[in-house]
């Protein structure tokens, strides 16, 4: 993965409605493109001018990775809530995990609507979701270990600027350390033109 492929990447997601094919291990391509490119804060025979262009191009490539993460997640829940069957193919491992919880809430949720609307019958119970699957999307500040989380499944290890979706508990501890940040869909992200 290089910088022109991501831009290519990007701008093919961002112009098409359907999602567009990933590898299955992109985002993990795309966190060693982002580790490749920071700057480096000791790094010597670099002049003022090399160092902010450094900057900015790796600042650029975070936006877009970031921006391409959220337009496809955004693609995945307008599809359950559409009842559209999104093509496994085209996902990620992480957006194929996010799609199958995605898909059963939406779709718990819809059947609780239609025995709402069934003339003379109450729904049974409003569906709950379960504490231990909860999600939090957060951002690495530093990287760090393997984790096994509330849910009892291993997360990580993790890079720098590495996204991933936590348990909430988890994620909330790690926010309190001051080792993630969480992330919301407004985040960095400037309206396409």
């Amino acid at each position: 993965m290089n910088r022109d492929e991501l831009y290519r990447i990007w701008k093919a997601e961002k112009s098409e409605k359907a999602l567009q094919t990933l590898p299955a291990s992109f985002y993990s391509e795309v966190s060693t493109l982002l580790s490749d490119s920071k700057p480096s804060s000791t790094a010597t025979g670099q002049d003022r001018t090399q160092r902010a262009i450094s900057e900015r191009e790796f600042e650029i490539l975070r936006r877009l990775s970031t921006e391409l993460a959220e337009t496809r997640m955004k693609k995945i829940v307008e599809a359950a809530l559409s009842r559209r069957d999104v093509d496994v193919g085209s996902l990620t491992q992480e957006e194929a995990e996010f799609t199958k919880r995605i898909t059963s809430h939406v779709g718990d949720h819809y059947r609780f609507v239609d025995e709402l609307a069934q003339a003379g019958q109450a729904p049974k119970e409003v569906p709950k979701e379960p504490a231990e699957t909860r999600l939090q999307v957060v951002r690495f500040l530093s990287d760090f270990p393997a984790i096994v989380g509330v849910d009892l499944k291993t997360y990580g290890p993790f890079k720098a600027e590495d996204v991933a979706s936590l348990p909430a508990e988890n994620a909330s501890a790690l926010i309190n350390q001051g080792v993630v940040k969480q992330l919301r869909f407004s985040e960095g992200i400037t309206p396409a033109e």
